[in-house]
């Protein structure tokens, strides 16, 4: 059984996490529909966005905002968006494909960085990285 699991507060921790990663999410998908007419333009505040999340998702862990792993997270939400652009970019200009596009990209893309927050506020540093690269240090 996992420590988490067997204390009630890291329970609760994990609850207020998922609750702000959702919220979050579906923030990003709403926000990627309504500027999906302006190529690039749900990056940009895509950045304070994440940002906030990680500072919540920080707070539920019990981390002061100087506490949270902000480089290695920082360096995943720089990677991320940049890869989303690459892909969106294509849609961009096809009507109705650009906000489907844009929705599912920043949700799963949201999800994904939330879940690398929380990993790295519990380790209280960057999480392996998949396929053997080092992270960026804390």
């Amino acid at each position: 059984m996992s420590e988490e699991a067997s204390d009630p507060a890291g329970e609760q921790a994990r609850s207020r996490v998922k609750a702000v990663i959702t919220q979050t999410t579906i923030a990003s998908a709403v926000l990627g529909v309504i500027l999906s007419p302006i190529p690039l333009a749900d990056e940009l505040l895509l950045v304070p966005i994440y940002g906030v999340m990680t500072a919540r998702i920080g707070k539920a862990r019990g981390k002061g905002i100087t506490a949270v792993p902000w480089r290695p997270i920082g360096t995943a939400i720089v990677a991320g968006l940049a890869a989303r652009a690459a892909a969106n970019v294509g849609f961009a200009f096809v009507p109705g494909v650009a906000a489907v596009a844009n929705a599912i990209s920043a949700a799963a893309l949201t999800k994904l960085l939330g879940e690398y927050a929380d990993t790295a506020c519990l380790l209280g540093q960057a999480p392996p990285m998949p396929f053997g690269r080092a992270a960026a240090p804390a």
